[in-house]
């Protein structure tokens, strides 16, 4: 008996169950999309696959409807692989491990996979439970999508037919979606070469943790930590009173998730370790109270002492960590058409050091595409200063909103018949497909909705049971009302 199995809809939460029980991190998704293809082959329905891993499921239209112009429901099946540090989990062969607390579904100290698991579930559901008249449905089912939207971006047209859309990744109940942020990546990579540690040095270990992090478009506006800076700050202090030789530095594993862990492994004078433990300390302890006081309390840190046989130079060091500090990270700036919305911001996500190279990942959104490039532009221009290597591979566009559409008409319209009220109409600070979607298919009318689900890509990710049965009616009775026209 699965941990689910007493969850209404529990055609919705059984495709979950078989989702979660298969490895699908961001460019792992073979195994999941073979579990699809038998699921759908079970069932007789036709599936097509294209040249980048997307799947195709068609699910018939219920007796009666067979003639109502099909809709696309789409969701990817890939998942930000994030753990506790204590969490022993391998995201390449193990499954999730499900958990039901109270009115939510959780993991066991992983992220759960709900972004967009939930969202691939509603829709293959369809093909289980005949309470739901529609029309035809083709479920487009995308891979890549954390790591950049790749599986989006390699659609084609002509590789569906409907033009009608519902997206399944959002993460609101009271809210339909109707725009996105486009988004691009940044890379610094740092050459350097190490030497021997100096007689009469020391080595100290540096770790941050006990960051909430999230999401680096939903929840960049929250003011939490994101430990890569945070480290960063107390080393460069450090630096400007001693003389701090880096062995390595490493923190956050996704560049679109606000980093909740980081360590840095350094090299200094003996004489200096008890001076450079009182700067890490007071500088900690200042951002700890007058910065994520209420907002991470969770934060801590801790100053080890290590072995280091090998270090990079002082001059390389100095470099790294003025790049870092220099990287800009967080909001930018707010909208100005919609109150509340982050409109432009970037994320500081991965530091790795393999060997003696050191390479930074940023990711940057906004909905203001000239500012996007701005701060495209801003990074590059650092990368020159610091001798560093860039790569900014191409971005993705953003989705504009479409208040005419009437798709949209139609589940504003079910929506309030359901619930006795409006739903909030917005625009979402994140990537969403619907975006590098509608560049193929110009003339797809969209809208995107889904359930309440918090912490996305952290291991505190949960999505609402409740939320889930509320989202499954209006998605029942969209579908209803388009396919009866």
């Amino acid at each position: 008996m699965g941990k689910l199995d007493k969850l209404k809809p529990a055609a919705v939460w059984k495709v979950f169950e078989l989702l979660s029980s298969v490895p699908r991190g961001s460019g792992n998704e073979k195994g999941v999309m073979a579990a699809l293809k038998r699921w759908a082959d079970e069932r007789g329905l036709a599936w097509k696959e294209d040249e980048v891993g997307n799947l195709l499921v068609l699910i018939p239209a219920t007796k009666g409807l067979e003639k109502a112009a099909p809709v696309l429901i789409q969701g990817h099946v890939d998942m930000v692989c994030e753990k506790n540090a204590a969490t022993k989990h391998d995201f390449t062969t193990d499954p999730i491990k499900l958990q039901v607390k109270g009115d939510w579904v959780t993991a066991d100290g992983t992220t759960l996979g709900a972004d967009n698991g939930i969202g691939v579930a509603m829709g293959l559901a369809l093909a289980d439970d005949p309470s739901v008249p529609h029309g035809p449905v083709e479920v487009l089912l995308t891979v890549d999508e954390e790591r950049g939207l790749t599986g989006a971006a390699g659609v084609q047209p002509g590789f569906f037919s409907a033009r009608r859309m519902i997206n399944l990744d959002s993460e609101e109940d009271d809210a339909i979606f109707v725009g996105c942020a486009g988004g691009r990546d940044t890379v610094f990579s740092l050459k350097n070469r190490t030497t021997r540690s100096p007689k009469d040095s020391t080595g100290r270990k540096v770790t941050i943790s006990g960051l909430k992090g999230g999401h680096s478009g939903l929840d960049i506006g929250t003011g939490r930590g994101n430990a890569i800076k945070i480290l960063t700050r107390a080393l460069w202090a450090a630096g400007q009173v001693m003389d701090i030789r880096l062995v390595e530095i490493n923190g956050g594993s996704m560049r679109n998730a606000i980093p909740r862990e980081a360590e840095a492994k350094v090299v200094l004078d003996r004489a200096q370790g008890r001076k450079f433990k009182q700067i890490v300390d007071g500088v900690l302890q200042k951002i700890a109270a007058e910065e994520l006081a209420g907002v991470d309390d969770g934060f801590t840190w801790r100053v080890a002492t290590v072995k280091a046989p090998r270090c990079l130079g002082i001059a390389n060091s100095r470099t790294v960590l003025d790049l870092m500090a220099a990287i800009p990270n967080g909001v930018m700036a707010m909208s100005r058409d919609i109150e509340g919305l982050v409109e432009t911001s970037t994320n500081l996500g991965v530091v790795r050091t393999e060997g003696s190279r050191v390479e930074l990942v940023c990711c940057s959104r906004s909905s203001v595409m000239s500012a996007l490039a701005g701060l495209v532009e801003q990074h590059a221009a650092l990368g020159r200063l610091a001798v560093a290597g860039v790569e900014q591979p191409e971005g993705y566009p953003g989705w504009k909103p479409n208040l005419k559409s009437p798709l949209l008409q139609v589940v504003k319209k079910q929506y309030r018949k359901a619930f006795g009220k409006d739903a909030e109409l917005l625009a979402i600070h994140a990537g969403l497909e619907c975006g590098l979607l509608t560049e193929k298919y110009p003339d797809l009318d969209i809208v995107s909705f889904g359930p309440n689900i918090t912490g996305a890509h952290s291991p505190d990710e949960k999505v609402q049971i409740s939320s889930v049965q509320k989202i499954w009616k209006l998605f029942a009775a969209t579908l209803k009302d388009v396919a009866k026209g």
